[in-house]
């Protein structure tokens, strides 16, 4: 659906169309604008059964050292990568989602995250004697909405690769996957700050960046529109395709569509919901 189609000039509509589109250029433009949105979250609804943000953090130590790094990704496309010194964007989409308010408050956080799951696989490799090098400790947290646009997090954690906990985030419990893990368990159990860290963040800041990103790749993604005057002051769409003052055989008018209003709906409630 064109979102200007409402300002195409159509004779049965001609004085609520000028009403709308000349009198009130405001609201035409943000109707066009606002319509654009809809469709295109609509789209992703139809896409994509869920819109997803995971952050894993990665400690490795080994006979050459210790290095480590969090990497940030939406819908499985990494963004933001950090290491010991600074984050910074990947690709496209982390230049994009660079300008995001919440961009710097969450390079921050990410710099906290992986400092406490640093310290936790030094002191597991200093307490558990199974456990030898090369070592690779991950916490790994998602965030997510469904296509019913309810919630979801969750958060791991993994040993070489193989996952041994998840984190109950309503309660801040570890409970075992791999049945050997009880005294990483126990460990993480006494380590308080990590634990509270994880339950946090998965909860409540990557939700709301999630919110934030969608919000942002959404009005990215919305094309601008080109509209004219014709003789009555009417906006039309710019498209050669079209000629508001000629009369055209019925089937190759376009009319105003009632989902328009639908669609500025939805709008409202997706912005309402993004806020």
């Amino acid at each position: 659906m064109d979102p200007t189609s409402i300002c195409i000039k159509d004779k049965q509509m001609a004085k609520w169309q000028t009403k709308l589109c000349q009198a009130e250029p405001k609201m035409r433009t943000k109707l066009a604008r606002g319509t654009r949105l809809a469709v295109q979250a609509e789209q992703i609804h139809k896409t994509e059964d869920a819109v997803s943000l995971c952050y894993t953090y990665t400690v490795n130590i080994s006979e050459s050292g210790l290095s480590h790094k969090v990497q940030g990704q939406l819908d499985e496309k990494t963004f933001i990568t950090c290491d010991s010194t600074n984050c910074r964007a990947i690709s496209g989409l982390g230049e994009t989602l660079k300008a995001i308010q919440s961009w710097e408050g969450q390079v921050d956080t990410l710099k906290d995250g992986i400092d406490l799951v640093t310290d936790q696989a030094l002191l597991m490799k200093q307490e558990i004697d199974t456990i030898r090098e090369p070592l690779s400790l991950q916490a790994k947290k998602c965030c997510w909405y469904e296509a019913d646009e309810n919630s979801y997090a969750s958060c791991d954690l993994y040993l070489n690769g193989q996952k041994v906990l998840y984190l109950h985030l309503g309660i801040g419990k570890w409970t075992e996957v791999d049945p050997g893990s009880m005294q990483i368990k126990e460990m993480l159990e006494k380590n308080k700050d990590l634990t509270d860290f994880l339950s946090t963040t998965s909860q409540g800041d990557c939700k709301a960046w999630l919110k934030e990103m969608i919000k942002s790749h959404l009005e990215e993604k919305l094309e601008p529109t080109g509209l004219v005057k014709d003789t009555a002051g009417i906006f039309t769409s710019a498209s050669p395709t079209i000629a508001p003052d000629v009369d055209q055989n019925s089937s190759m008018t376009v009319k105003p569509n009632a989902f328009v209003l639908l669609f500025t709906l939805a709008l409202l409630v997706l912005l309402k919901y993004l806020q």
